[in-house]
């Protein structure tokens, strides 16, 4: 049995305000409920974004590493680096190089590729955008990084015991290689964090 001390008035009104109390929030426990779910949103948001571009630098790497292959098959299969210039751009002046890789030159009296061998495969770009774009009928217009960027393809056309070439601030030489490619990423930046490299 309990004992409940008060009258009953007293014990209604005690009741009536804890319900009362219950039922709702202050305008400061709003405030910081509203404050912590923005800064909680700020961060899941910086990390997507930060993934996102984790995710675009890996796939372009992807692409660059599969031209690297491309160019080195090609000197396989024919012992030489197909005639272009040592440093090409695959959104203008490589178009050439893109057609010999993709067997794409025809088999005319200039033709490098004279096996129509297909060196160079990839995914097809979105609006030139992370891969190989095709224009109108059997023809290529460049291949791109995930950013929108051309790669920049440096052969070894002097046949050196090395690579030799200038990236941003860098000299890089690479030793026994024929070919390397970079993009500068996102920020279209050299030595920074999203640059696209075959090499290291």
């Amino acid at each position: 049995m309990r004992f409940v001390f008060g009258t009953p008035t007293t014990i209604k009104m005690k009741n009536q305000q804890s319900s009362r109390r219950a039922k709702g929030f202050t305008l400061i426990e709003l405030l910081v409920v509203i404050t912590i779910i923005a800064v909680l949103a700020g961060l899941s948001f910086a990390g997507v974004n930060l993934a996102i571009k984790k995710a675009k630098k890996t796939e372009g790497l992807v692409m660059a590493s599969s031209l690297v292959s491309a160019v080195e098959s090609f000197y396989q299969e024919y012992n030489r680096l197909p005639d272009v210039p040592k440093k090409v751009e695959t959104d203008s002046s490589g178009k050439k190089l893109l057609e010999v890789l993709l067997g794409m030159e025809g088999t005319g009296s200039n033709a490098e590729n004279t096996r129509s061998v297909i060196f160079l495969q990839g995914k097809e770009a979105k609006g030139k955008k992370g891969g190989i774009a095709y224009g109108s009928g059997d023809s290529v217009e460049g291949v791109y990084d995930p950013f929108g960027n051309g790669y920049t393809v440096i052969l070894n056309t002097d046949y050196a015991d090395s690579l030799d070439f200038q990236f941003g601030k860098e000299q890089v030489k690479l030793r026994g290689k024929q070919v390397a490619v970079y993009s500068y990423g996102g920020d279209k930046q050299p030595n920074t964090p999203d640059d696209i490299k075959s090499w290291n």
